[in-house]
């Protein structure tokens, strides 16, 4: 009989085989659960629908069988050759994004596995690289993004791009190496199109979306990117600026959500801009992402008004 692997945390170990899979969301193969419970007890929970069959040989609570840590962990013991890749695999490396319907696994060339329905298997040269996210062995933050970007619908390919990059899965540039040295991708000049466009010195996801998406038409030609501001007391650089009308954009990025000190400068530095004369509008993610034309409205409108004001005033 095998041993039960060590999982930390585990609870009700001295419960019915029902109430350990109630009470710890993981997945576990049919000798583990054997030896430590019984042949009998493993057919009476599946009878009662108190444990699922996930995979071949491969079992968990069936309230926790679409649970992502679950369903990657089922994978590792399906496929121990195999890695975690796709939109399960950036689920598992960012909480924040889609759990999604699919799970991918990357094998070698010529490795078959009969799957179920539920999980797609991608063929490939051995991936050599690796990381564990929540425990579950996956390929890195850069192949999981470019398999991602594979796998998914043509319209929905720069969102799934979006919001990897926003999440920190990685970075463009480790994204842009990752593409260099795959051999086949679909819609490559799309993804490297995008990418490129952080080559022109944009500090986020998010101001790369705007400027490219957002603020792209010709309404907004006058205003800079990155621009240099000199206030009374420092050199400030902005992430877009008409300075004719004084107007300052600022996106709400990693800055935003880092860290209390970076909270209190930026909210300095706005001070320090409304004093030197400026406006300042602010856009997040939100903004920028799900109310594009809001953004467009709020910004003309703002700039019209400071040009439309007597002079001196």
């Amino acid at each position: 009989m095998a041993a039960m692997r060590p999982i930390p945390g585990l609870v009700a170990l001295d419960g019915s085989l029902a109430e350990f899979l109630a009470a710890n969301a993981h997945a576990f193969t049919r000798g583990e659960l054997v030896s430590g419970w019984t042949r009998h007890a493993l057919e009476m929970a599946l009878d009662g629908q108190a444990v699922a069959r996930i995979l071949p040989g491969v079992y968990a609570g069936a309230p926790h069988r679409n649970v992502p840590v679950v369903r990657g962990e089922a994978l590792n013991l399906w496929q121990p050759t195999a890695l975690v890749t796709g939109p399960l695999a950036l689920r598992l490396m960012s909480p924040t994004l889609p759990m999604p319907g699919a799970a991918h696994i990357r094998v070698a060339n010529g490795h078959r596995p009969r799957s179920p329905t539920w999980v797609r298997v991608l063929q490939g040269a051995p991936v050599r690289a690796r990381t564990y996210a929540s425990g579950v062995a996956c390929v890195t933050g850069d192949i999981a993004v470019l398999d991602a970007w594979k796998v998914a619908a043509p319209a929905s390919r720069l969102d799934v791009l979006w919001r990897a990059l926003w999440a920190r899965v990685c970075t463009a540039q480790a994204l842009d190496s990752a593409l260099a040295r795959a051999p086949r991708v679909v819609a490559r000049r799309d993804l490297a199109r995008v990418l490129g466009w952080f080559e022109e010195g944009a500090t986020s996801p998010l101001e790369v979306r705007a400027k490219h998406e957002t603020f792209r038409d010709a309404r907004f030609r006058e205003f800079e990117w990155q621009a240099p501001v000199l206030l009374p007391n420092r050199r400030a650089v902005v992430d877009m600026l008409h300075r004719r009308a004084m107007v300052a954009v600022e996106l709400d990025g990693d800055r935003y959500h880092s860290t209390r000190e970076a909270r209190d400068a930026d909210r300095e530095r706005q001070t320090e801009l409304t004093t030197g004369g400026y406006a300042v509008l602010r856009f997040g993610w939100h903004d920028i992402t799900r109310r594009p034309e809001w953004c467009r409205d709020v910004t003309l409108a703002t700039v019209a008004g400071r040009l439309a004001r007597p002079s001196g005033t």
